[in-house]
């Protein structure tokens, strides 16, 4: 297994200062194989003069690869879609990306499926994977819903990001999970969360996760499913968190690590 830090919980999505070198030191230091950019940063960091190749510099000098880029936003409006697909493009060939996390906005519907081949061709032109994220707060909430839109594309141009916090917090099915194949498993995300104290799925999942192993959520039987039909790819570390979030870097990249490569073995060895 090879593990990603993802960087959305120092994102400036929440109104943070960019912080991505400092969030690559930390990473390279903790033992992390890859790293995962989120959009956002990049284009602020861009915007205050640090643009996408200086990153890419930063990178290799920590000799640490960007595995993901987050996120391309797919919707029925042709135009927004494209907002964001120039974005990607712009971006995440220069810091070396492999894979694009993707979300939809929206039923599935026959303006999405054709924007969604649009994104995926285009990537694919510019040697990039495409993968959809489930989430219980959109349409696209679970597994077999994301796989109605895999299934209105080509083979093979779309594939699933298996997130554990949104398999537990949503409607996907052990079932729909034993039932996935490897071959539509693009990457894995993973946390583990504390009892919900809110009944709003976006501020649990946004402000109120946990290290792995540290939460309720049965994380050894959610990397047994995944283990059982033979994965073995990256697996994205992505917990987000007020209290981690005020934490210093080095302490939340070492522990993120070390308490996700301790399940993953674990389940492994059982």
């Amino acid at each position: 297994m090879k593990y990603s830090f993802n960087t959305f919980n120092h994102s400036t999505y929440y109104g943070l200062e960019p912080s991505l070198p400092a969030q690559i030191a930390a990473a390279a230091a903790a033992g992390y194989d890859h790293i995962g950019l989120d959009v956002f940063s990049v284009r602020a960091h861009d915007r205050a003069g640090t643009p996408p190749e200086a990153l890419a510099d930063a990178l290799r000098a920590a000799d640490l690869p960007c595995y993901e880029i987050v996120s391309l936003s797919i919707s029925a409006d042709r135009d927004a879609t494209e907002r964001s697909l120039a974005g990607i493009l712009r971006y995440a060939p220069v810091v070396g990306a492999r894979e694009v996390l993707t979300v939809v906005t929206g039923p599935v519907d026959d303006a999405v499926a054709a924007n969604a081949r649009h994104c995926a061709a285009a990537l694919a032109d510019a040697g990039l994977g495409l993968n959809l994220e489930f989430l219980p707060t959109r349409d696209v909430d679970s597994i077999d819903e994301a796989r109605r839109l895999v299934d209105l594309l080509p083979d093979g141009t779309l594939k699933l990001v298996v997130e554990a916090w949104h398999f537990f917090r949503g409607p996907s099915t052990w079932e729909s999970l034993r039932d996935l194949p490897l071959d539509l498993v693009g990457f894995v995300q993973f946390s583990d969360a504390p009892e919900p104290i809110h009944d709003d799925h976006h501020t649990e999942s946004m402000h109120r996760r946990a290290l792995p192993g540290e939460g309720v959520l049965d994380l050894p039987a959610f990397c047994g499913a995944l283990l059982d039909k033979g994965y073995d790819g990256v697996v994205s570390v992505e917990l987000l968190d007020d209290t981690w979030r005020a934490a210093p870097l080095p302490d939340f990249a070492e522990a993120t690590l070390r308490t996700t490569r301790k399940v993953w073995e674990a389940a492994a060895g059982a």
